[in-house]
């Protein structure tokens, strides 16, 4: 019995012929994995991210291996894509290909009340797209919290759903506001991308003329089942007690209640996170649907 190494018998899988992808002068071999984390971004699954790799590795082995250039292993990817998903997702794998090609940075603006995952979400979508800035409105609030007396600016010295009701969080996300405008210019001035979340982004708050100067993206997340929400708190990171949030709940509740209602009158997409992984998979797909329509 041959060793179980030996390809040689009869029933060995076919040997792979190694590609080279050669990008720029320099080459390196052909990665599944890389093709999946790519691939991935379109919104599908890691696991059919996965599958597709796996079939363009084979498309390359019946080519018999060798070389190929990133720009035509790019179109290989979309071919298999198109055959294997239809054409949208083809045309996300090339939109997402776009995103370093912008001549508008993207800015991704992630709205919602406290614990219904925006951290979370800014940081993993931030990761997909390859962008290297995230930043809390909460720091925002602690800058100004750090320059301005409670008597100046009352309303900043507290969390959003502490600041006194609908109207308190109003005026807080108001101030906090100028910082966020402040981000957009500047991501839009330097040409970086940048993603920014936290409870101030207010759906529909952005000037119209900053839009014409990147390619903005705004979502607000919600967690429409109220248990699942409050299951949230028990889970979160850091220091910060379960008992506070969850006596405060329905003021965090009434909040969210009053950010959907200004995101259906805004126009803002809204995503009820009920799994991270779907969520993600949207977010990913709204944003480069957004780099679609600035072809």
């Amino acid at each position: 019995m041959p060793p179980a190494n030996d390809r040689s018998g009869a029933g060995a899988p076919a040997p792979s012929h190694e590609t080279i992808v050669v990008h720029k002068g320099h080459g390196l071999p052909y990665s599944k994995g890389l093709m999946a984390q790519t691939i991935s971004a379109t919104g599908l699954s890691p696991g059919r991210a996965f599958e597709l790799a796996r079939k363009i590795e084979q498309r390359l082995d019946a080519n018999g291996g060798g070389e190929i250039d990133i720009a035509a292993l790019h179109a290989l990817a979309e071919d298999v894509l198109t055959t294997e998903e239809g054409d949208l997702t083809a045309r996300r794998y090339a939109n997402w290909r776009r995103l370093d090609r912008l001549d508008r940075p993207l800015v991704v603006l992630l709205g919602g009340t406290t614990g219904v995952g925006k951290s979370t979400l800014a940081t993993m979508l931030a990761a997909r797209l390859g962008v290297n800035r995230v930043i809390a409105t909460d720091v925002i609030r602690q800058v100004l919290r750090a320059f301005f007396t409670h008597e100046a600016m009352p309303t900043v010295h507290y969390s959003a759903f502490e600041a006194g009701g609908i109207a308190g969080y109003r005026d807080q996300a108001e101030r906090v506001g100028t910082g966020i405008a402040a981000i957009v210019e500047r991501a839009a001035n330097e040409a970086k991308p940048v993603v920014v979340e936290g409870v101030h982004v207010v759906p529909g708050g952005v000037h119209p003329r900053m839009r014409e100067d990147c390619v903005l993206v705004e979502v607000l997340i919600v967690v429409e089942d109220k248990e699942l929400h409050r299951g949230h708190f028990s889970h979160r990171p850091g220091t910060r007690p379960a008992e506070r949030y969850l006596a405060s709940f329905e003021d965090i509740r009434r909040l969210q209640d009053h950010l959907w209602e200004r995101a259906r009158s805004e126009g803002v997409a809204v995503i009820d996170n009920e799994n991270v992984d779907d969520t993600l998979a949207q977010l990913m797909q709204l944003v480069l649907d957004a780099v679609q329509e600035v072809q």
